[in-house]
């Protein structure tokens, strides 16, 4: 009996000392961020600027796009020439840009910005290349 006893005695510490472990493991949580698309557009004429506003709403990486340039009116003709595109913060009447380039449209992003929860601005201008009034459209991917 004093045998069984021991053995008892030596299985119950070995249930008791597994227990006060704490082996539990857990895995990294990754948070993914939603990503919004805004497409804005409008007409620039020479020598001229626009600016649109949006808002992120988590930190992330916005895309600009400037898709096309088209003559004023029409939908079917696109323009290859070259414009300011930007991204910044508004200030009154304007777009204080923090980034910023000049480009042809197309269908790759010309400007990829780490940003923060906060009200930013998109900007197209003439550079000195228009010449004549066009519509243009502009791709926004942000958090």
């Amino acid at each position: 009996m004093p045998m069984l006893r021991a053995f008892v005695i030596v299985l119950l510490g070995a249930v008791a000392v597994a227990g006060c472990g704490n082996d539990t493991t857990t895995s990294p949580t990754t948070t993914e961020v939603t990503r919004g698309t805004e497409v804005f557009g409008g007409t620039l004429g020479i020598g001229d600027s626009q600016f649109w506003s949006f808002t992120a709403v988590s930190p992330g990486t916005t895309d600009v796009t400037l898709v096309s340039l088209r003559p004023a009116g029409t939908s079917t003709t696109t323009f290859n020439t070259v414009v300011g595109l930007g991204l910044g913060t508004p200030q009154a009447t304007d777009c204080a840009l923090s980034n910023a380039t000049n480009t042809t449209p197309g269908l790759k992003t010309q400007l990829t910005v780490a940003t923060n929860v906060s009200t930013y601005c998109i900007k197209i201008a003439d550079v000195g290349n228009l010449t004549t009034t066009v519509d243009y459209t502009i791709r926004v991917v942000h958090p």
